[in-house]
């Protein structure tokens, strides 16, 4: 039925999808099943839902333009009780790339706005509209996205935000002392979002570098889609996928996409199994009845009471009937070839229990952003934050047993199921697909949950964490970190806590040794000894320090050692002469600045699977000098530090840069490992004199299934190697030379691959940063040689 509405305003149905909005009406147009004749001046006026003026400071506009005989560029004017004009105007914004059609704004204090009118043309034009669509912004994200920045840059946006805004309210610096308390409010609103649209350089822009290795890798040709075909048909295995997808009131038009990017798998073993929380947009449930009719593969099931996420999810995974099961956010994307590789690698690993993929972001541009290519799967970087998360895949048995998303967890309900079903599967079971499955959107429609917030899933991360650490009868207690939303471990004291012995390797050095006991003796602990090896000291001052300070016979030991400079052979002859369980070997430039460096020790090495626990060491202008070895890498392929010298204070690799993790190795600088360890693992390699003993003593550990953690809370200053000098002379080099080829004929390329390195990344430097030529392209890919540099 065409409806006649020229010249005059009307309550009226649009006949598209809307959410969020009451009160239309239509002016000059006609409309025929979505379809909007617009002559010239054509409007659509609305008000916002109760629910959006009463708990929102900032509600988002999405309208979705399926088709326009002409150029639009929509635009809402808002009314504060002021009447419309261009003062208060919001532009909108394209949302996605150039070949989709949502446009998207943002209204500032919708509590008191009156009404709102879009006007998406002023010419005459046929549109059709597909939704149009108000809901609560996600604040969350945007004080994410501004914290991830860094301090200055985020000062710098906030600033060129601000300046906008009070530009925008000069120019009506003369008739602002006239203005009544009504003019006032809709002049500061359009003055902010004036501020919050304006265009700086610091907006999200596309990762060229990271399109083009997209492009390479990810772009399915013919060749590729029957290449996955060959591979399917010679599987052992074709494991049916159950997604589990818990649904409340997500926008529309993403919870059609997200199903949508599903039926587009090239994987077909699959179901959908949807679990509607009580919706209460009409047009969700009849989406969902509708999809489910259409598709054999989607299962639905009702709620008739909200009962949040967890009981959400478990009503979704009721349905399933697969042998592993896929969690899904209802706004997300999956890249075609997501759940093939998902299969393809259970193929690998059999026995698996438990997959998780690399992952990235959808900017508000629409730009594919922010990939986090993760490690092997770490348990101790999941006690700051889920690595393990996006695209999480849990075999169905697996998550019976263990009884399935839990209550009171929710906001954090997929990290308690992991850390569960980790503890029953055992790490061994876990797999990393070290290849972005996952498409995270930064501006959220809606979440399972409805308005979860934060700092309440991050309470409810807290509490599955400290529950894990009960399970399992750790020393440990998680806490708030410098970093909102990422967790800290507060170390618990525990029985019978044994003595370390601190091996201090030094020749004269007297600049820096003092202060380096002074340190250690600030920060005493009953339970330390310093064991000192002298190796042929010779100045005078030397030797009356040392005379003074072995007075303190319970608490230092001074060995002599008259043999040539080689530090392996120097800490093993320190371990030999030490008393305590726990040997911690530190460079005499070195000096303690922070509290509770053995009790930490303690704890960790408590916990019987750690062998080896690092520290964070900084350069005294407080830049990084360690937090970690990353092997395989580097200018001889051995090992390289990671972080050097970035702030202290940074956030770096999704604060991987501060939070406690495993590595393959850490520095000799400042290492904790029992004694018994040490001494089974055969000590310090003294074949090497000077360079790679500590990595060859951590690669030891691993060789027992000993783990090495670093953990960012034992601080230190550490000036390099003033001791002994750079490796700058043609000998020095030499001799660097000499040891990395004695590690490599020692461990070979295979036991230096670090596992927690992902393989995408460029191995000459430790920088993280995705080799545009991988050596080895991904499995769904035909051609699996290395690409030409041309």
């Amino acid at each position: 039925m065409v409806k006649k509405l020229f010249g005059r305003k009307k309550e009226t149905d649009l006949g598209v999808k809307t959410a969020g909005i009451v009160s239309t009406s239509v002016k000059n147009a006609t409309v025929d099943n979505g379809i909007f004749f617009f002559e010239e001046d054509g409007q659509i006026e609305f008000a916002l839902e109760s629910h959006l003026i009463t708990d929102s400071l900032v509600s988002q506009i999405i309208l979705e333009l399926e088709f326009s005989d002409i150029e639009v560029s929509p635009k809402i004017y808002l009314d504060y009780g002021t009447g419309y004009s261009e003062q208060n105007t919001v532009h909108l914004g394209k949302l996605g790339g150039r070949d989709q059609g949502y446009w998207s704004g943002y209204i500032l204090f919708p509590s008191i706005l009156t009404s709102a009118r879009l006007d998406i043309t002023e010419a005459k034009a046929q549109i059709k509209i597909g939704s149009l669509i108000a809901q609560k912004a996600p604040v969350g994200q945007f004080i994410e996205r501004l914290l991830a920045l860094g301090n200055a840059a985020a000062a710098n946006l906030v600033a060129r935000k601000a300046a906008a805004a009070v530009g925008y309210l000069e120019g009506y610096r003369s008739t602002t002392a006239t203005q009544g308390e009504i003019q006032s409010y809709a002049l500061l609103a359009a003055a902010a979002m004036h501020g919050v649209h304006a265009n700086t350089s610091d907006t999200s822009a596309a990762d060229e570098k990271y399109l083009s290795y997209i492009s390479l890798t990810e772009e399915l040709k013919p060749a590729d889609l029957l290449h996955m075909e060959a591979q399917y048909r010679n599987w052992a295995h074709r494991p049916l996928l159950s997604i589990i997808m818990p649904v409340f009131d997500p926008p529309v038009h993403l919870l059609q996409e997200a199903i949508s990017c599903l039926q587009a798998q090239v994987y077909p073993n699959w179901e959908l199994c949807i679990a509607d929380d009580a919706s209460r947009d009409l047009n969700v449930r009849q989406l969902l009845s509708k999809l489910a009719d259409e598709d054999a593969r989607i299962k639905v099931i009702f709620r008739d009471i909200n009962g949040h996420i967890s009981e959400a999810s478990n009503s979704a995974a009721s349905l399933a009937s697969g042998d592993y099961l896929v969690l899904m956010d209802n706004d997300d994307l999956l890249p075609a070839h997501a759940l093939w590789t998902v299969a393809y690698f259970i193929n690998k690993n059999p026995n698996c229990a438990m997959l998780y993929s690399d992952e990235d972001k959808i900017s508000i541009e629409g730009f594919r952003c922010e990939p986090y290519n993760k490690g092997k799967f770490d348990r101790f970087l999941m006690y700051g934050h889920n690595m393990f998360s996006h695209l999480g895949v849990y075999r169905r048995d697996v998550f019976v047993q263990v009884g399935g998303f839990r209550k009171g967890y929710e906001g954090s309900q997929d990290y308690d199921l992991t850390l569960r079903c980790l503890e029953m599967a055992g790490e061994d079971s876990v797999v990393h697909i070290p290849h972005v499955l996952y498409h995270w959107r930064q501006i959220v429609g809606s979440t399972s949950m409805g308005a979860g917030e934060k700092s309440y899933a991050f309470e409810a991360a807290k509490k599955a964490l400290n529950d894990h650490y009960a399970r399992c009868n750790y020393p440990l207690e998680a806490i708030d970190s410098s970093v909102p939303g990422v967790a800290s471990v507060r170390t618990l004291s525990i029985d019978r806590p044994p003595q370390i012995s601190v091996v201090i390797p030094t020749r004269d050095g007297l600049d820096v040794l003092r202060p380096c006991i002074d340190s250690l003796l600030n920060y005493a602990d009953p339970l330390m000894e310093i064991v000192i090896v002298d190796n042929n000291s010779e100045h005078p001052e030397t030797f009356e320090y040392f005379s003074r300070i072995k007075r303190d016979s319970r608490r230092i030991k001074i060995i002599r050692s008259e043999e040539p400079f080689n530090f392996s052979r120097l800490c093993n002859i320190g371990a030999e002469n030490s008393s305590g369980g726990i040997i911690c070997l530190l460079n005499n430039d070195t000096e303690v600045i922070a509290p509770g460096m053995f009790e930490r020790a303690r704890a960790w090495l408590s916990i019987p699977d750690i062998g080896i626990v690092g520290a964070r060491l900084l350069y005294p202008d407080r830049t990084i000098q360690h937090f970690g070895v990353y092997t395989g890498v580097g200018v001889h392929g051995i090992a390289e530090h990671c972080y050097h010298n970035l702030q202290d204070s940074h956030h770096s690799n999704f604060s991987k840069s501060k939070l406690l993790q495993q590595f393959n190795a850490v520095t000799g600088a400042c290492l904790f490992i029992r004694k018994e360890d040490y001494i089974s693992c055969g000590g310090c390699d003294e074949s090497l004199p000077v360079a790679y003993n500590d990595v060859d003593l951590c690669l030891s550990i691993r060789e027992k299934g000993l783990k090495v953690i670093c953990d960012p809370d034992i601080r230190l200053l550490h000036k390099e190697s003033k001791s002994r000098g750079r490796d700058t002379t043609a000998d020095k080099k030499a001799r660097l030379q000499r040891d990395a080829d004695l590690m490599l004929r020692k461990w070979g390329q295979s036991k230096l691959a670090d596992p927690f390195y992902n393989p995408k990344f460029k191995k000459n430097h430790a920088t993280f940063t995705i080799d545009p030529y991988p050596a080895e392209l991904p499995p769904w890919k035909a051609n699996h040689t290395k690409q030409s540099d041309s």
